[in-house]
């Protein structure tokens, strides 16, 4: 019997440019849970592009200069690129958009004497109802979620940088550029017409390593009623791997109100553009659905009260992996590390409270346990 679960997850990713507003410091929650995905995003060992400029500019200015032609109407350009992290901004999420961070180009430009300053204090957010799965979507969807979030803003840092530094357009633009004047961020790709290729083989690749596929669908203005679209996702005939059943998790950007519906074996996506003049893109993850195995092996009361006791803050991480520890002695999970270690993800926490609760069975429990061992999250 086929059968096909939807998800509907929108999480989109905004750069955007703005005056100099009151900095506002993360949260110990946002900074803890950017610390460990950065530190995630390092490790992968997948095709991306190289974002090294822009992630060193959270621990120190990043200086560019570059010399004009005699016949400028300047005559040096001198760049220092600094981001940090910021609080999220929760009036960003309005409607029924979700955002998941953010990357903002904020620089004051000054001019004395033929030299150019462009001094910039950029800041990233990341939305930590999103990033610890608030959004209880499937944790093998969520991981490769969060690492595309932090990869599409950092995506909108570095790729202005990359202009600054080395595009003769942007350059020669600049060093004849008035003090009235302002600088062209447009590099930094707010239209994400470089973006969303990039982003888009990112998480193919790291949806194949979790044993799924990922399908992309552009929704084209002409292609739409006054906004208002249908397509075509899937024909299960085409995916034999899908056969047994699918579920399917959605993310997009300029897409909104959207709803699932199949037939025979066809899935379909409905929704409107949020802007009637700009095309949408949505994402698909697709992953194998088969009917579960129970274990036979009982897991303990005491189990279950350690994990509660550390959802709510009250026992340490290393009481945590002796939970782990007790599932490789039962073989109830497997692992080739005899010894536990690593920061345990913010969202795992929400995993245990739902298991001590009761709102999620020992076997989802112990599935992303076993995700936490096999991603190298926890080794």
């Amino acid at each position: 019997m086929k059968y096909i679960r939807l998800f509907i997850v929108t999480i989109l990713g905004i750069n955007s440019l703005s005056v100099y507003a009151t900095y506002e410091p993360p949260t110990r929650e946002e900074q803890d849970l950017y610390n460990t995905l950065l530190d995630q995003f390092k490790k992968l060992d997948v095709s991306k592009k190289d974002v090294t400029d822009v992630i060193t500019t959270f621990q120190k200015p990043l200086i560019i200069t570059f010399p004009c032609n005699s016949n400028d109407t300047n005559n040096q350009v001198v760049a220092v690129v600094k981001t940090r992290l910021a609080k999220f901004d929760q009036n960003m999420v309005h409607q029924d958009l979700v955002t998941g961070g953010t990357y903002t180009w904020q620089c004051v430009v000054t001019t004395q004497q033929g030299k150019i300053t462009i001094d910039c204090n950029n800041e990233i957010r990341l939305n930590p109802n999103i990033i610890s799965n608030d959004t209880g979507i499937d944790p093998n969807v969520h991981q490769v979620e969060n690492l595309v979030i932090l990869y599409h803003e950092l995506l909108h840092g570095q790729l202005m940088i990359d202009a600054i530094k080395s595009s003769p357009f942007w350059r020669q633009e600049v060093c004849n550029k008035p003090p009235d004047e302002s600088v062209d961020y447009s590099f930094a790709d707010t239209d994400h017409k470089i973006i969303n290729p990039l982003q888009t083989q990112f998480a193919s690749e790291l949806i194949e390593k979790e044993g799924g596929k990922m399908i992309t669908k552009e929704v084209k203005p002409e292609e739409t009623q006054n906004g208002k679209f249908t397509i075509k996702v899937i024909s299960l005939t085409d995916f034999p791997q899908f056969e047994r059943g699918v579920k399917i998790t959605l993310r997009g950007s300029n897409i909104n109100n959207t709803s699932f519906s199949s037939g025979s074996n066809d899935v379909y996506l409905a929704g409107h553009l949020v802007n009637k003049t700009k095309s949408g893109m949505a994402w698909f993850y697709l992953f194998s659905k088969q009917q579960q195995t129970t274990t036979n092996i009982s897991i303990p009361a005491w189990a279950k009260r350690i994990a509660g006791l550390w959802s709510a803050g009250n026992v340490s991480d290393n009481d945590f992996y002796g939970i782990i520890e007790y599932l490789i002695e039962q073989n109830i999970i497997v692992t080739n590390s005899d010894k536990h270690s690593g920061t345990v993800p913010h969202w795992f926490k929400k995993n245990a409270q739902w298991w001590y609760g009761g709102e999620i069975d020992d076997q989802t429990f112990v599935n992303s346990a076993q995700y936490l061992i096999s991603s190298k999250i926890i080794s």
